[in-house]
């Protein structure tokens, strides 16, 4: 499984946890771990939190399409 996948299925995976919370979840990770000194780990909970975002909007972002 690749990178974008993994995002992907943790996104999912908060949305079922926590449903409209999940982005906020996902800030409230990036942050702890911004304060750990875990900047790596950081971006990847900022884009798990835009990607659950995307995924709970009523609209699509920019540029993509729906199948």
């Amino acid at each position: 499984m690749d990178y974008e996948n993994e995002i992907l299925r943790t996104a999912n995976l908060l949305i079922k946890e926590y449903g409209e919370m999940a982005p906020p979840a996902a800030l409230i990770r990036a942050d702890q771990l911004s304060e750990r000194g875990d900047f790596s780990g950081r971006k990847v909970w900022l884009r798990i939190a835009q990607i659950a975002e995307d995924l709970l909007s009523e609209h699509p972002p920019a540029g993509t399409s729906i199948h």
